[in-house]
C-alpha cells in the first residue's frame, strides 16, 4: 500500500500548461482536489439547468 503522506512523484516532465500535480501534491490531496471538481461541476450543471428552465417557464 502506498504511503499517502510523501509527495506524489510524477514521471513525466511537467509541460507549461499542463495540469499534471507537482512534486508537492500529495495523493490525498490529489483525491480531494477531484471530488472538488467534481461537485463543483454537479453545482454548474445545476445551475445552468435552473436557469435554462426559468427561463422557458417566463418565456412561455
Amino acid at each position: 500500500m502506498a504511503d499517502t503522506a510523501t509527495p506524489f512523484q510524477t514521471p513525466y516532465t511537467p509541460t507549461p500548461g499542463s495540469s499534471t500535480p507537482g512534486p508537492e501534491v500529495t495523493p490525498t490531496e490529489g483525491v480531494r482536489d477531484l471530488w472538488t471538481f467534481f461537485w463543483l461541476a454537479l453545482l454548474n450543471t445545476a445551475i445552468i439547468a435552473v436557469v435554462g428552465i426559468s427561463v422557458w417557464w417566463f418565456v412561455h
